[in-house]
């Protein structure tokens, strides 16, 4: 581990595109500032929260906002950044594929998790398109999916990055990479990109690990329960993992 570096945290999601979610994308910049952290990726599922105006309150508290998204890709969870499309055009890996630039940061978000939407088999099927790999923050010292995403980083050289994947305000700063780089969308990701990346995080209690859960299932039962007639007749219902995602 490294002992300095940009302290950074590249997936995080916010209430302005999921309503479950306790706190806005300023109050999540605003904490990030208070806590020391230099940058900060909103990743919201299938929407971009990013403008200028986000951008410049970011900037104005000592904070790097990256745009990102968590793209479904083919039912998979993919992290995104910085890229110049919308992300509706990125519905399947043959899209990914054909848009992308060297300017994007592609990450594989907690691959081998026990959920559908992981990437698992499709990661080793779709390596070359991703620039990293997640080590996500909901693990114990016994039981930790991210072990294989790991082992499979070091056997293919790709670098690892920290992130809480922040749903709830417990989740934040629990897990966070350190960043060898200036300032700069375009310095961060390249220094992901080259390595010059490490994790600072710390396995969860079993306890603490239930509550997150727990907490998610009331969040996202009181945001339905909030707002039923805004959802079609034939829209499933959203439950949450394990690790604080939506399914």
């Amino acid at each position: 581990m490294r002992a300095a570096g940009l302290k950074a945290d590249l997936h995080v999601h916010t209430r302005e595109a999921e309503p479950a979610i306790p706190y806005s994308a300023r109050e999540m910049i605003d904490r990030a500032a208070r806590e020391g952290f230099r940058v900060l990726g909103i990743t919201n599922h299938d929407a971009r929260t990013y403008d200028d105006e986000l951008a410049a309150y970011a900037r104005a508290h000592g904070v790097l906002l990256v745009p990102g998204v968590e793209a479904t890709v083919e039912g998979r969870h993919v992290l995104v950044y910085n890229a110049d499309v919308e992300v509706d055009k990125l519905g399947t890996f043959a899209d990914l594929r054909r848009y992308r630039t060297p300017d994007w940061l592609v990450v594989a978000p907690h691959p081998f998790f026990p959920t559908s939407y992981c990437l698992r088999e499709r990661l080793w099927q779709e390596i070359e398109l991703f620039d990293a790999i997640e080590f996500s923050h909901f693990y114990t010292a016994r039981i930790d999916f991210n072990r294989p995403a790991v082992k499979l980083a070091a056997a293919v050289g790709l670098p690892v990055i920290g992130t809480s994947d922040c749903h709830l305000h417990e989740q934040f700063g629990t897990t966070y990479s350190l960043i060898d780089a200036e300032p700069s969308v375009e310095s961060v990701l390249s220094a992901i990109k080259k390595g010059r990346v490490s994790v600072v995080s710390r396995p969860l209690s079993l306890g603490r690990c239930a509550s997150i859960v727990i907490r998610q299932a009331l969040a996202h039962g009181k945001a339905q329960a909030r707002t039923p007639l805004r959802r079609g007749p034939e829209t499933p219902l959203r439950a949450p993992d394990p690790a604080g995602r939506s399914l």
